[in-house]
């Protein structure tokens, strides 16, 4: 027992020598480091100790992380330096720095271990999907669904999602509501959102309302090992969701296998229907290099990665929505501005949508003031001959770099008055400098249902607002707030919204 416990001592003194000497280099490190990146402006650090982490902490208790970002960009230049611990991170806001961050996808990568990947061990969406992939196979898979997504085959996503709203899930609004009632509106949306995806060749997945419930489950769980790690590392919750997110996956793994499997034994050379996005993604999952064809379970498991992530991003479309309504909150003159174009404009045809020009303004600028992707990050290969970063001599191998579609957003040299919401700057011509306007990202990584997700939302708003009064209720002690701690927007607190049918109202 004796000789037990002072084996057992020495190798608890052995432990903490080799902690302290690990902690010694990394400070020695951060030092040598900070030297070599000392011509990159920086904040004062909080301490030699922790860098700026204190004063990150600080604002996101506060809810203002974001708003420290822009504060450093606007104080100390476009690009900034900052340091968590002893780790240096570079936040950059320059356009000569963003252009090749979103097109040169080989020395700017994403990061393979964000919180999206998997939840301890059960894959989410993976580091392949449409979303989350990169190089020769994700380039193939992105060029083979962009006609998908295309304008000009927006025409048949609309004959299909038209009939869609205002056949079975307005009557499903109008049970909700009858002659009146107060509801949350996130919640409604995801149901009207996940629908869409019925008529989109998903009609054998889950039900509206169950993958509602399900993705909102995800979102909330997604980022908890953060926040949480330890805690939730033994709770019952990780339990239930990772059987949750598994269930999800085979769920979506039986219909793309009956669709596959339909599709090689028809052997048809006709083209898919333009509206069947299942199909699409199994097409565009069929090679990594456009010669070789994938084996049938690898090109099943790659398209219920990219089902996972359609469905989960369906979940910005809400949100978009959702902070319109609350940004009309307190403007209620160009909310009744916006209604009137809505109810007296008749939308029959796709391109009826196009002449709600106020609508389309009022989305514009939401976007720009609450995008539903808030920051983002990338893993910097610094060049090994010239070592640099933009014109800074950088002598790491890689760097973390920092962007904000959110900072770029507030950011008073390109936009006047950034936190007023002014629908009419969005003028006929008026077109943002470049990078200054990222909702939904830029250059290679931009989003291919960027013209779909416009014309989901203002057909979901034409439906609505047609049909139903619609008034704020939001909660006076618990309004809902726009979440800036993560990458992606979470809206804190219920979007209550008073909705009663127009013939009621009237």
């Amino acid at each position: 027992m004796a000789a037990r416990f002072c084996t057992e001592a020495v190798v608890s003194t052995q432990s903490t020598g080799f902690y302290c000497l690990k902690r010694s280099y990394h400070h020695i490190e951060s030092i040598t480091k900070r030297l070599y990146l000392a011509a990159i402006p920086q904040p004062p650090l909080d301490s030699i100790l922790s860098g700026h982490l204190p004063s990150v902490n600080k604002a996101k208790d506060q809810n203002k992380f974001l708003d420290l970002w822009i504060d450093w960009i606007g104080i100390y230049g476009k690009n900034v330096l900052f340091y968590i611990q002893y780790r240096p991170f570079i936040l950059t806001a320059d356009p000569a720095i963003l252009k090749p961050l979103s097109t040169d996808l080989t020395n700017y990568c994403k990061l393979p271990t964000l919180p999206n990947r998997s939840l301890f061990g059960q894959k989410i969406i993976g580091g392949d999907s449409i979303l989350s992939g990169g190089g020769l196979r994700w380039g193939i898979k992105r060029r083979s669904l962009s006609h998908f997504f295309a304008k000009n085959n927006l025409e048949e996503l609309f004959k299909v999602s038209k009939p869609h709203m205002e056949g079975r899930d307005l009557n499903r609004w109008k049970n909700l509501i009858q002659n009146g009632n107060t509801i949350e509106l996130h919640e409604q949306l995801s149901i009207t959102f996940c629908s869409y995806l019925q008529v989109l060749g998903l009609e054998k997945f889950l039900q509206p309302d169950d993958m509602a419930n399900k993705v909102a489950d995800i979102l909330e769980a997604i980022p908890k090992p953060l926040f949480e790690r330890y805690s939730y590392l033994i709770s019952s919750d990780k339990t239930r969701m990772q059987k949750l997110i598994q269930q999800m996956r085979i769920d979506a793994q039986e219909i793309t296998q009956e669709r596959y499997d339909e599709l090689i034994n028809n052997n048809s050379s006709e083209p898919l229907p333009k509206v069947d996005l299942l199909g699409h993604l199994i097409e565009a999952n069929k090679t990594n290099d456009g010669k070789k064809t994938n084996p049938p379970e690898k090109v099943v498991e790659a398209v219920v990665d990219d089902i996972m992530t359609v469905c989960l991003v369906m979940d910005n479309m809400v949100k978009q929505v959702c902070s319109l309504f609350m940004l009309l909150e307190k403007n209620t003159e160009i909310q009744e501005k916006m209604f009137e174009e809505l109810r007296t404009q008749p939308i029959d045809r796709l391109q009826d949508l196009n002449k709600l020009d106020y609508t389309e303004k009022c989305l514009l600028e939401s976007l720009r003031m609450a995008p539903a992707l808030l920051r983002g990050t990338r893993k910097y290969k610094v060049n090994k001959e010239t070592k640099r970063f933009g014109s800074y001599v950088v002598l790491e191998k890689e760097v973390r770099i920092h962007f904000s579609e959110y900072v770029m957003h507030y950011n008073p040299e390109w936009w006047t008055n950034p936190k007023v919401f002014d629908p009419e700057r969005w003028q006929p011509g008026f077109v943002p400098p470049a990078f200054s306007y990222m909702p939904f990202y830029a250059g290679s990584r931009g989003c291919l249902g960027k013209h779909m997700a416009m014309m989901m939302m203002k057909l979901t708003l034409a439906v609505l607002v047609k049909n139903f009064s619609i008034t704020q209720n939001f909660d006076a002690a618990k309004p809902p707030i726009m979440n800036q701690n993560m990458a992606v927007m979470r809206i804190n607190n219920n979007v209550d919204m008073h909705l009663t049918p127009l013939s009621v109202a009237q």
